[in-house]
């Protein structure tokens, strides 16, 4: 979250804990081109050597000014470990920042490898509890366990997870919304390979994206088979225990299918796999 600090007459990161945002404890760089760069300090961040690398990496050509944004009891610590990571450093006042920020703030969200890594391990358990052929043990499996498991950036998403143009519910298929209610919806089948599609916090308000996850080909234990969950909230807010109900889907045919998009798009980026059922 970024904000331009009227008081400073910069940018600075924003940071929100327990419902106050405020200033982050970072070092701001301003380039001769008026460029401005922001380095975050967390508070398990002391090592002056990873300081210098963090700084290293914003690739900084020529800076003219500098700050040290922090709040006063942290001086103790904070000023030391960027003398210890540039000895020639020396510290001047400049005062306090905004307290304000009539203009409001920029939030910049970026999804990475683990947000779709989570929507693979919600399609693989789903896949598993409704198709107790399988044991998620077999050879075909291996892929998307090494998916779900291991950190490996953004490289190999797409061949795993695409983006569904056919809706999963029928009433959306002519354009219809949600009218008031929340869900989430999580659907599987088995064709020539075994697929999971996942669609979240479906809602009149947002426009929630349809997730296929492509589990693995190459073992059958039985002909075409598909179903389908919903996970609607209670309009009255929770009852007890339960914030909601599941209940089952019927499936029904769709055509002609529809090419999954990538979910990780690059300017020239390969579409993705096709698709043949919808749920209702």
């Amino acid at each position: 979250m970024k904000a331009f600090d009227t008081a400073m007459g910069i940018e600075l990161e924003l940071e929100c804990l327990a419902g106050q945002v405020r200033q982050s404890r970072q070092i701001v760089i301003v380039e001769a081109t008026g460029k401005t760069h922001t380095l975050p300090i967390p508070p398990d961040l002391r090592d002056p050597e990873k300081l210098r690398e963090s700084y290293q990496k914003l690739g900084v050509t020529q800076p003219i000014d500098v700050r040290l944004v922090y709040d006063p009891d942290e001086r103790v610590w904070l000023e030391p470990l960027v003398k210890a990571a540039w000895p020639s450093a020396s510290f001047v006042e400049r005062g306090f920042g905004a307290r304000n920020y009539a203009d409001g703030a920029v939030v910049k969200l970026q999804l990475t490898d683990r947000y779709f890594r989570a929507i693979a391990k919600i399609a693989f358990h789903y896949f598993l509890t409704q198709f107790p052929d399988y044991d998620g043990s077999e050879p075909c499996f291996s892929g998307i366990r090494d998916f779900i498991i291991n950190d490996g950036g953004l490289d190999h998403v797409n061949t795993f997870i695409g983006e569904r143009g056919n809706p999963l519910l029928g009433p959306m298929m002519s354009g219809g919304r949600p009218d008031g209610w929340i869900a989430h919806v999580v659907c599987a089948e088995i064709r020539e390979e075994c697929l999971a599609h996942v669609q979240l916090f479906v809602c009149k308000e947002y426009r929630a994206p349809v997730y296929t996850v492509r589990l693995g080909a190459g073992f059958r234990t039985r002909q075409w088979a598909a179903t389908g969950h919903i996970y609607k909230y209670f309009g009255d807010g929770p009852r007890g225990r339960f914030s909601g109900e599941a209940r089952p889907l019927v499936v029904t045919h769709v055509a002609p299918e529809l090419p999954l998009e990538p979910v990780v798009r690059a300017d020239s980026g390969p579409r993705g796999f096709g698709n043949r059922t919808s749920h209702v």
